[in-house]
C-alpha cells in the first residue's frame, strides 16, 4: 500500500510537471445580427355574440389547433370558495349533456386528438389540436364542452378526491407552500392572492350548485377570445368557429377591473417546519401588471439579474458561494397586477446567509442595472429566442390571444423585435431603478424556523407559522380555531357527556376491564385512483400498542404501534416508519373501537374534556385532540375527528361510528365510515371482535 501510495503521488508530480499552464477563461463569441423574422399575420373576426376569433394559417404540418380563453380564472373567485375556477374547468371535460367522460376520452383517443382545459389566475382555458381530416369533430368537442358541461356529481366527487389527495402531499413540500406564502405576503387579500387549486378547507365548501353558478356567470362569449391555427384557412377557420361557437348565447357577467393591489412593504414571513433540513426562499415585491409600457424593460433586466444559467444571482447563490443548486428571478404579470420575485433554496444553515446575499445583490442591482456586455448579451437572447418560441402555430395562437387578453394591441407581437432592438441600456435601468424596492422587500422563507427567525427579523416585522396552522386564505393566514372557553361549567356537561357514552357502551367498569380486542372486517376504499375492496384485521393492546393488517388484491399491507416504536410490512418487505409517524399511529389506540380509550381518558382525568356545544366535545390529551361527537337520543359517540399527518401529509380525518350491537355485554359499533379533508375514503364494516384473547407484547414486535 505505502509503495502504491508513493507511485501514485509520483505520477501526479509528473503530470503536474508536463501540463500545459492553466488558459484564461475563453469569452463566447460576440452575438451575431439578428436574423430576419417576421411574426404570422392572423385574420381576426368578431361573432355577432361577442366572441372575437382569430385565424392563423400554417400549412406545414396536416393540423388544427384552437384555444379558447375566457375570462373565468382563479380572480373571480372568492377567497372562501378558492379552488372553484379550476375545478370548473377541469370539470369540463368530464362529460356533457351528450357524452360522458369515458365517451369523450375514446372519442378523442380514436381520432388520435388532444383536448385540454385549465383555468389560471385570468383566464380558463380551452384547448384542442387535431388533424385536418378530424377537424370538424375537434370543433365539435370543443364546443360540447365549453357550452353544454353536465357537472356529474360522481364527477366532481372523483375530482374532489384528486384535489384533495394532491394537497396533501403538496402541503407537506415547502416548494409547494414557499410562492402560496409569497403571493399572500405581497398582494394581501388582492383576487390574484389567493391559492387557485384551493386550500383543503376551501375544498369542502365547494358543491355542485357553486360550479353550475360560477359557470353560469364566467362562461360565456362576450369574455372569450379564441384563435385557430394551422392548416387551416381564415374562410375555413371564420366557419368552424361560426357553426360550434356562433349559437353560443351571451348570459355572463361584462368584464370588470380589478382593484389595485396595496402598496409594497418590508415584512418577512416564515412558515415553521421542523423536520426540515433545507429552507425554501421568495425574495421580491409587487410587480407590474402586463400591459405595463415598462414591461420589456423590466423583462431584459431581470434576464441580467436572474433569468438564466449565467445570471447575477445564480452565479453569486451557486457558482461562486455554493449556497444552492439553483436561484431564479422573474416577473409573474396579470391583467392588472403582477409580482417581481426572485427564489432560491438552500441548507437551513445558510439561510440567513443567502438571503443576504439576496438582498444585497437586489441594491446593487438597482445601482448598477446592467453593463454594456450584460445589456448586449439580454438583448441578443431574447431577440433570437423569440422565433425559436413562436416556431410553432399553436404558439402563435397563444401569443394573438395573450395580446387580446392583456391588452397589448394588434401590432405588439409584429413590432416585439424591433422594440427590443430599440431598447438602449439607458432605458432598462432607468426602468429598473423606477421598479425596483430594496427597502420594501418581502421576504418569505419555509424551513425550521428556529434556525434562522431570529437573524432575518433586521429585514422587517417578522411572522412564524406553523405549516400546520397556516391558512392560505384567512386574512391573518391562520387557521381558525374552535372557540372554546375553558370553564368549569363546560368541563362538567363534557364529562357528563363522556359518561353517557360509557354507559351506553356497557359502563365505565367493563369498558376499563377490556385489556386487549381483535377486530375483522370488510374495508371498502374509495381512492382517487379507484374503488378497493381489503379485508382487514385491527388488534389493539391497551394502553400502548396497535396494529393493522390489510389484505388488497396487490399484497397484504401491515402497520403496526409498538410501545413508541413504529413498523410497516409490505409483503415480505418491512421496514421502520420515520420518527413522525410513531405518535400519529399511536393516535390508533385510544380511537380504536368507537373511541373506547378516549372516553375512558377523559372519564379519569388523563384527558381534557371541554363542550363546545350541546353535543359536541373538544378532547385534549398531552399528545393530541380531537372533537368528539355524541348523539343526542342514546348518548353514543357517533363522530371522531382529528388532524393527522398520513403517508400523503397532513390531513382532518372524520369517522362516523354507526350500526351499533350488543355482544359480550359490550355495545360497540359494527361500521365506520372514514372521510379525509371532506371526502369519503373508505367504509368499514364489522364482521367479528374478540375481547381478552390474550394478545401479547411479542406479537407486535417489528420482525427480523
Amino acid at each position: 500500500m505505502r509503495t502504491l501510495t508513493i507511485l501514485f503521488a509520483l505520477s501526479l508530480a509528473a503530470s503536474a510537471q508536463s501540463a500545459p499552464a492553466a488558459k484564461q477563461k475563453v469569452q463566447p463569441p460576440a452575438p451575431a445580427a439578428p436574423r430576419p423574422y417576421e411574426f404570422p399575420k392572423a385574420a381576426s373576426k368578431t361573432l355577432a355574440n361577442g366572441l372575437k376569433v382569430f385565424v392563423i394559417e400554417d400549412h406545414r404540418l396536416p393540423l388544427v389547433s384552437a384555444a379558447l380563453q375566457v375570462l373565468a380564472g382563479n380572480a373571480y373567485v372568492e377567497p372562501a370558495k378558492s379552488g372553484l375556477a379550476s375545478m370548473t374547468a377541469g370539470l369540463l371535460r368530464e362529460g356533457t349533456a351528450t357524452r360522458s367522460s369515458q365517451q369523450l376520452a375514446k372519442t378523442i383517443d380514436t381520432a388520435g386528438g388532444n383536448l385540454s382545459t385549465s383555468a389560471g389566475d385570468d383566464t380558463a382555458s380551452v384547448s384542442m389540436t387535431f388533424m385536418k381530416s378530424f377537424a370538424e369533430l375537434g370543433f365539435e368537442l370543443m364546443a360540447d364542452v365549453t357550452r353544454n358541461p353536465a357537472f356529474a356529481q360522481e364527477e366532481i366527487d372523483r375530482q374532489m378526491r384528486q384535489a384533495q389527495s394532491g394537497l396533501a402531499v403538496e402541503y407537506a413540500d415547502a416548494e409547494y407552500l414557499a410562492p402560496l406564502a409569497a403571493a399572500r405576503a405581497m398582494l394581501s387579500m388582492h383576487p390574484y392572492a389567493f391559492p387557485g387549486g384551493g386550500t383543503p378547507g376551501t375544498l369542502n365548501t365547494i358543491k355542485r350548485d357553486d360550479i353550475v353558478a360560477f359557470y353560469k356567470a364566467n362562461y360565456a362569449p362576450n369574455r372569450a377570445w379564441m384563435a385557430i391555427a394551422g392548416d387551416v384557412t381564415p374562410e375555413e377557420g371564420f366557419a368552424l368557429a361560426e357553426k360550434n361557437f356562433g349559437g353560443w348565447k351571451v348570459v355572463g357577467r361584462p368584464d370588470e377591473k380589478l382593484p389595485a393591489p396595496p402598496a409594497p412593504k418590508p415584512q418577512v414571513l416564515i412558515i415553521d417546519m421542523p423536520n426540515a433540513v433545507q429552507t425554501q426562499i421568495v425574495v421580491g415585491h409587487l410587480g407590474v401588471p402586463r400591459n405595463d409600457p415598462d414591461y420589456l424593460a423590466l423583462q431584459l433586466g431581470n434576464q441580467i439579474f436572474g433569468g438564466s444559467f449565467n445570471s447575477r444571482l445564480n452565479m453569486k447563490l451557486r457558482a461562486n458561494e455554493g449556497l444552492t443548486y439553483g436561484a431564479t428571478s422573474s416577473f409573474e404579470p396579470n391583467r392588472f397586477a403582477g409580482t417581481f420575485q426572485a427564489t432560491t433554496f438552500t441548507r437551513t444553515e445558510k439561510t440567513a446567509a443567502a438571503i443576504g446575499m439576496l438582498v444585497d445583490l437586489l441594491n446593487e442591482f438597482k445601482q448598477n442595472p446592467a453593463t454594456e456586455a450584460e445589456f448586449k448579451e439580454a438583448q441578443a437572447y431574447m431577440t433570437g429566442s423569440f422565433g425559436i418560441a413562436t416556431e410553432t402555430a399553436g404558439a402563435v395562437a397563444g401569443r394573438v390571444l395573450a395580446a387580446e387578453v392583456y391588452g397589448l394591441g394588434a401590432g405588439y407581437w409584429p413590432a416585439y423585435r424591433q422594440k427590443l432592438q430599440a431598447l438602449t441600456r439607458e432605458q432598462a435601468s432607468a426602468a429598473i431603478q423606477k421598479f425596483l424596492q430594496p427597502d420594501k422587500l418581502s421576504i418569505i422563507a419555509v424551513g425550521n424556523a428556529k434556525e434562522f427567525a431570529k437573524e432575518l427579523e433586521k429585514y422587517g416585522p417578522a411572522r412564524v407559522i406553523k405549516s400546520d396552522d397556516v391558512d392560505f386564505i384567512a386574512p391573518d393566514l391562520l387557521k381558525a380555531k374552535p372557540k372554546v372557553a375553558a370553564t368549569p361549567e363546560g368541563a362538567a356537561k363534557a364529562k357528563a357527556l363522556v359518561a353517557k357514552a360509557l354507559e351506553s357502551m356497557g359502563g365505565r367498569e367493563k369498558l376499563a376491564a377490556v385489556k386487549d380486542m381483535t377486530t375483522a372486517g370488510k374495508l371498502k376504499l374509495t381512492l382517487p385512483q379507484g374503488a378497493m375492496e381489503a379485508d382487514t384485521t385491527e388488534e389493539v393492546l391497551y394502553p400502548d400498542r396497535f396494529k393493522m393488517v390489510m389484505k388488497l388484491p396487490m399484497g397484504v399491507i401491515t402497520q403496526t404501534y409498538d410501545a413508541g416504536a413504529a413498523w410497516m410490512g409490505q409483503g415480505t418487505m418491512v421496514r421502520d416508519l420515520p420518527p413522525n409517524m410513531a405518535p400519529e399511529l399511536a393516535k390508533s389506540v385510544p380511537a380504536a373501537s368507537g373511541g373506547i380509550g378516549m372516553l375512558l381518558a377523559a372519564a379519569g382525568g388523563k384527558a381534557e374534556a371541554q363542550l363546545i356545544d350541546d353535543s359536541t366535545v373538544l378532547w385534549k390529551s398531552p399528545e393530541f385532540e380531537a372533537t368528539l361527537g355524541f348523539d343526542a337520543a342514546t348518548g353514543r359517540l357517533v363522530k371522531m375527528t382529528m388532524k393527522t399527518l398520513g403517508m400523503t401529509g397532513p390531513a382532518e380525518v372524520q369517522t362516523t361510528f354507526d350500526d351499533f350491537r350488543a355482544e359480550g355485554g359490550l355495545t360497540l359499533p359494527y361500521k365506520e365510515s372514514m372521510a379525509q379533508n371532506g371526502q369519503q375514503v373508505g367504509v368499514r364494516t364489522i364482521t367479528e371482535r374478540k375481547v381478552n384473547s390474550g394478545l401479547k407484547p411479542e406479537s407486535f414486535g417489528k420482525p427480523k
